[in-house]
C-alpha cells in the first residue's frame, strides 16, 4: 500500500492523517489512537497508550479479537502500557475498510467499559493529553510534560543558535588537524601495523581542529573535514610508504636517499602484488572515514532537540 493509498484509506474510516509523521490518528473517549507502519514488524500498527488494573482480562479480549480476525490481525497485545495491534493491511480496500471499522468499534467498546484509562506517552501517568508530532512520531502528551519538553527544546535550540560558526578559522583548524593526524599516521606506519586506521585518525583530528577554531559543528563542516581528510590521507599514505622505504634503504647501507625511495615506490606501483595491499589499506581508510562521519551524523541527528508540533487533534 502506497502512502497516498494509505492516507485515502484511513480518511474513509474516520481517521485523520499527519503528513509529517506519515501516520493516521483519531481520538475515542479521551484515548489517542495512532496507526502507522512499523519498520520493526513490517506491519501497520495501531497503538494506544493506556493503563489498566485488569491486565489478564484485557489480554484475553485482545487475544480473542486477534484469533477471530487472524486474516487481518497478526498480533494483538498489551505491552509497555500500550495496546498494540499489528494489522495485515493490503490494497483490498473493501475488506480492509470493513475490518478496520470493526476494529475501531472494538476499541471504542474496550475504552467505554471503564477498565482502561488514557496515559501520557512521556510520564505514563493518567492525565488529560493532546496528540503532538515529536520528531516524526505522534505522541500523546499531558500539559506538564508538554511544557517541560518545550522548555528543554528552547534551551537546547538557543544554546545551539548562539554559537556562530567562523568558517575561515574552522577551515584553517581542520587543515591543521588533518596535517597533525597525517604526521602521527606516518610515524605510526613505521612502528606498528595501522591497517586503514589512518583515515579515521586524520578525520577525527581534522574535525576537532575545525570545531575548536570554528566554534560550531554543522553537516557542512563535517563534509568539508571529510574532503580535506580524504586528500591528506592519500598524501599521507604515499609519504608513509616513501619514509618506510627510505628507512629500509638506509638500514641496507645506502644512506639517506629520499629521492631513491620515491623512485623505488613509484616503480613498485607497477607490480600488482605490491599495489593491492596499498589499495586495500587506502580503501579501508576511506571506508572507516565514512563510518566515522556517519557515526557523527547519526549522533548529531539523534541528540539534537526534537521540535514538538501544536496539538493535532
Amino acid at each position: 500500500m502506497t502512502e497516498s493509498e494509505f492516507q485515502e484509506f484511513m480518511i474513509t474510516v474516520g481517521y485523520r492523517y499527519s503528513e509529517k509523521a506519515k501516520a493516521a490518528f483519531n481520538s475515542f473517549e479521551g484515548f489517542k489512537t495512532v496507526i502507522a507502519f512499523s519498520e520493526k514488524d513490517s506491519r501497520y500498527m495501531l497503538t494506544v497508550k493506556a493503563g489498566t488494573a485488569q491486565i489478564q482480562e484485557l489480554h484475553k479480549k485482545l487475544r480473542e479479537y486477534g484469533t477471530k480476525h487472524k486474516n487481518y490481525v497478526t498480533k494483538a497485545k498489551y505491552a509497555d502500557r500500550s495496546v498494540q495491534i499489528n494489522l495485515k493491511m493490503t490494497i483490498d480496500s473493501d475488506i480492509d475498510k470493513e475490518e478496520l471499522k470493526q476494529l475501531v468499534h472494538f476499541m471504542t467498546e474496550l475504552f467505554k467499559n471503564g477498565k482502561l484509562e488514557p496515559l501520557c506517552g512521556v510520564c505514563a501517568r493518567a492525565r488529560k493529553t493532546g496528540l503532538y508530532v515529536v520528531g516524526k512520531e505522534l505522541v500523546p502528551i499531558c500539559d506538564s510534560c508538554l511544557a517541560r519538553k518545550k522548555r528543554q527544546y528552547e534551551i537546547r535550540r538557543n544554546k545551539f543558535v548562539k554559537k556562530k560558526q567562523n568558517m575561515l578559522c574552522g577551515l584553517a583548524g581542520g587543515i591543521f588537524g588533518a596535517i597533525l593526524g597525517a604526521s602521527i599516521y606516518i610515524l605510526l606506519y613505521q612502528l606498528i601495523p595501522t591497517y586503514g586506521t589512518g583515515g579515521v585518525l586524520i578525520l577525527v583530528l581534522s574535525f576537532i581542529g575545525f570545531v575548536v577554531t570554528g566554534k560550531r559543528a554543522t553537516v557542512k563542516s563535517a563534509v568539508i573535514c571529510t574532503a580535506i581528510s580524504g586528500i591528506i590521507f592519500l598524501a599521507a599514505e604515499y609519504l608513509a610508504m616513501v619514509a618506510n622505504m627510505a628507512i629500509l634503504i638506509e638500514q641496507a647501507g645506502g644512506g639517506i636517499a629520499v629521492a631513491e625511495a620515491i623512485e623505488v615506490i613509484n616503480e613498485s606501483f607497477r607490480d600488482i602484488s605490491y599495489l593491492m595491499p596499498v589499495i586495500n589499506d587506502t580503501v579501508a581508510g576511506i571506508v572507516l572515514m565514512g563510518a566515522a562521519g556517519m557515526i557523527y551524523f547519526l549522533k548529531r541527528k539523534l541528540t539534537r532537540p526534537l521540535k514538538i508540533s501544536e496539538n493535532v487533534l
